[in-house]
């Protein structure tokens, strides 16, 4: 193989010396520009990343904001769903108050205990109550 490679390197013929010269001086430049290439690339990645940070700490409070309203419209559902239980509980009761007013012996039965009426020619007897 060490053979194949000298002979080899025989058959390279050398650049023309003004060529090489011309390589030789655009080297540092081309090597300036691909630092200076470096550097702008870097430059431009930061700040994408800076926007795109900032894009997404935009979402994020979004996301919070609608989270947090969110739970205070659930909160509030269940506080409103709480209200319609009880009020629609009472609804019942007072229903069915109603219609046990309706019924003339329940009728007679809360005039006589609640407001002392009697029947003509009753007599009530009031007694003292345990509580004293």
């Amino acid at each position: 193989m060490a053979g194949n490679f000298k002979r080899r390197q025989s058959n390279i013929t050398p650049l023309n010396p003004a060529i090489a010269r011309e390589i030789k001086k655009t080297e540092r430049a081309n090597s300036e520009a691909a630092k200076h290439y470096r550097k702008a690339h870097a430059r431009r990645e930061k700040k994408i990343l800076l926007f795109g940070g900032l894009i997404a700490i935009i979402f994020v409070v979004q996301l919070l904001i609608g989270q947090v309203k969110l739970h205070a419209a659930n909160q509030e559902l269940t506080n409103t769903q709480d209200r319609l239980e009880k009020v629609q509980k009472t609804n019942t009761d007072l229903t069915a108050d109603t219609k046990r007013l309706k019924d003339a012996t329940y009728l007679q039965q809360l005039l006589r205990d609640k407001y002392g009426y009697s029947k003509q020619g009753e007599l009530i007897y009031n007694l003292p109550s345990d509580n004293n």
